[in-house]
């Protein structure tokens, strides 16, 4: 069996896996079968939902190290009083963003089926952050409005019920991430916005073009992470 690294991010909805030589894989959630990761002896694992998969996931490895959030993860310093109360990706994914840009403020928003901010000064500091339902969320808020349709576009004001929600629901969205990213660029003129998630493709037009654009940086955390615990 290969001697390398396997870095795994279970979502809500989908799976994504990396090997040690970069290649990227993702599969969602209700198609994932163990036996589509790659063949290693150590894996690198964040979870924040499927306890059956990561249960399955700790008996295909030798070794398997369960991402578990602490004050000093990596480069990282954590603001929580319990830090165990972080999201089990949060800090992956800041610590990612701490690796492209190890000098400057950060900005991390992860847009998935619940949306997190979280602001890190240029020392590793976490200063705190938020949580906000993701679209599928909002679309499901209002009994009388709620949809499973999640499409997503900013078309103006709707002549019909279903499209005013749909339309009304995004709109709320983006309006509260461009909030947050004006609020954190007023505070910090060297600052940079990073972003990621399920959803960064569809909405990216709505969104500063200064943003910086990632598509798995909690596996890049988790990489960072592994190399700093040798």
């Amino acid at each position: 069996m290969s001697q390398s690294n396997l870095y795994i991010d279970i979502g809500n909805s989908a799976i994504k896996w990396r090997t040690s030589d970069s290649k990227v894989f993702s599969e969602d959630i209700e198609n994932f079968s163990i036996t589509a990761l790659n063949q290693s002896s150590t894996a690198w694992l964040s979870a924040v939902a499927h306890s059956d998969i990561v249960q399955d996931i700790t008996t295909h490895f030798e070794t398997i190290n369960i991402i578990k959030p602490q004050k000093i993860f990596g480069n990282l310093t954590l603001s929580y009083d319990d830090p165990s109360m972080l999201g089990a990706d949060r800090p992956p994914a800041m610590l990612g963003a701490i690796n492209h840009f190890p000098n400057n403020p950060l900005l991390v928003i992860d847009i998935g089926s619940a949306i997190t901010f979280d602001v890190i000064d240029k020392n590793g500091l976490h200063h705190g952050g938020l949580i906000m339902p993701g679209i599928k969320a909002l679309r499901g808020s209002f009994e009388k409005f709620k949809t499973s349709d999640l499409s997503i576009s900013l078309k103006g004001y709707a002549n019909n019920t279903d499209d005013a929600w749909k339309q009304g629901t995004y709109s709320m969205m983006i309006s509260a991430i461009n909030h947050q990213i004006e609020s954190f660029q007023s505070n910090f003129s060297d600052g940079v916005v990073t972003v990621c998630g399920g959803k960064v493709k569809e909405i990216k037009k709505e969104l500063p073009k200064s943003i910086e654009l990632f598509d798995n940086l909690v596996l890049d955390g988790l990489e960072s992470y592994s190399q700093s615990m040798g």
